[in-house]
């Protein structure tokens, strides 16, 4: 099956340990380090989909796992969004059991499939981690635009995407891991994502 051109972007360079899993397994090394990783190869792995500001009026959207295009191995998750209210956010999330009360260093790196080119009405990409489930637009972290960087159609473009942040786990001992997207225009767009990789590291 032909597949998307790839092109890395400038991004956050993060030091993600050299291994490659074709799915999910959360392994916890002697420093207490805890790391994450899938390619969604067999089945979401522990990811949920989840959204929030569809439903004034309600809109159609959809998270699901596809073969129809593929950073690594041959599924990705697809997102879709019909954004006819111009405010919808979709995502995927999951928990990742940590230490109660500990503050984590946490590296979280994906490959993005995007056909959106230029400047003009693209839309955001929802990346982050938090200390609670994930429920409201005030809970999410943007991270910029969902332009593929190229100033014509070209079709849909892999990114390399990598983010660095600090969380502290709440009396339960997770921390939330949540990708996606935030439609700030009023269409309807098709994104991808593979290649999760997280590392929580503790302070």
């Amino acid at each position: 099956m032909p597949r998307s051109m790839r092109i890395p972007t400038n991004f956050l360079a993060v030091s993600l340990a050299a291994v490659a899993f074709a799915c999910a397994d959360d392994t916890t090394g002697p420093d207490g380090t805890i790391r994450f990783a899938t390619s969604f190869e067999t089945g979401f792995d522990g990811f949920t989909p989840d959204g929030t500001d569809l439903d004034d009026p309600p809109v159609q959207w959809s998270i699901e796992r596809t073969d129809e295009e593929a950073d690594e191995g041959d599924w990705s998750v697809r997102l879709d969004l019909e954004n006819l209210n111009d405010a919808g956010k979709i995502w995927i999330e999951r928990a990742v059991d940590v230490e109660p009360g500990t503050a984590y260093d946490v590296e979280l790196s994906y490959a993005f499939g995007t056909a959106d080119f230029g400047d003009i009405n693209t839309w955001t990409i929802i990346a982050g981690v938090s200390a609670e489930d994930l429920e409201t637009s005030g809970d999410l972290t943007f991270q910029g635009s969902t332009s593929n960087g190229e100033d014509q159609d070209v079709g849909f473009v892999w990114l390399e995407k990598s983010h660095a942040f600090t969380a502290t786990a709440g009396p339960g001992g997770e921390l939330w891991l949540a990708l996606g997207v935030w439609g700030t225009s009023e269409f309807s767009r098709t994104y991808y994502l593979d290649d999760v990789e997280a590392t929580f590291t503790p302070r």
